[in-house]
């Protein structure tokens, strides 16, 4: 049920979001779509608003990243970290303008009332978690899937991260390698308890969460 009593849930499907994925990944998505359906009402294709939200999110994220880390980067300590990345990246994230970020925050305000506005309208929106099965213990993240490239439709994720949003990913199947997909719930600011009752609602009608990948010797 809803927030409001007496009412079934209403739950939007963000339009495009299993394109650009691996089949198991598409095929998961749809086949959790009924599930949904038998405590709420499933609306197909809702259109997810147009935002560069990797430019405006990466611009904040390395501007306050550096600022956090800036005694860890004038130290040059920053050469000790484990991943190779990380030895540098925080150097270059110190070259971001300050016009930029403060322009990156005024499209965040902009982007948080848009999403607030669309996101009234339902207790929740749904889109794969993930574009791809989960990543191999033993690959480089960005070696294991070079096949795919970016992420399950719209840039839901750092939309939410932009804004402030809430959201949960569940294990919704397997694919390759008996490694699990997800289907994501991302709800309005400040409903966490309805974005988890809906998980758990989910979780309730399926058992993947109970199912682990064979290990190997």
């Amino acid at each position: 049920m809803s927030k409001d009593s007496g009412k079934r849930l209403r739950i939007g499907v963000i339009k495009n979001s299993a394109t650009h994925v691996q089949p198991a990944v598409k095929d998961n998505f749809e086949a959790s779509l009924p599930v949904l359906r038998d405590f709420a009402d499933v609306v197909d294709d809702v259109t997810f608003p147009s935002f560069d939200y990797d430019a405006i999110t990466g611009t904040i994220i390395r501007a306050e990243g550096a600022s956090a880390f800036l005694d860890l980067l004038e130290s040059g300590r920053a050469r000790e970290l484990q991943c190779p990345s990380d030895r540098w990246g925080g150097y270059a994230a110190m070259t971001v303008l300050a016009v930029d970020y403060l322009q990156a925050m005024r499209i965040r305000s902009k982007v948080q009332q848009t999403l607030d506005k669309l996101y009234a309208d339902f207790d929740a929106l749904v889109s794969p978690a993930r574009a791809t099965v989960a990543y191999p213990i033993s690959v480089n993240f960005q070696k294991a899937y070079p096949e795919v490239k970016g992420g399950a439709g719209p840039a839901v994720i750092p939309a939410g991260n932009l804004a402030g949003q809430p959201a949960i990913s569940v294990p919704n199947g397997l694919g390759s390698n008996s490694l699990p997909t997800g289907i994501q719930f991302t709800g309005r600011a400040w409903s966490e308890a309805r974005i988890l009752a809906i998980a758990e609602a989910f979780q309730k009608r399926t058992d993947w969460h109970k199912k682990r990948p064979p290990l190997k010797a």
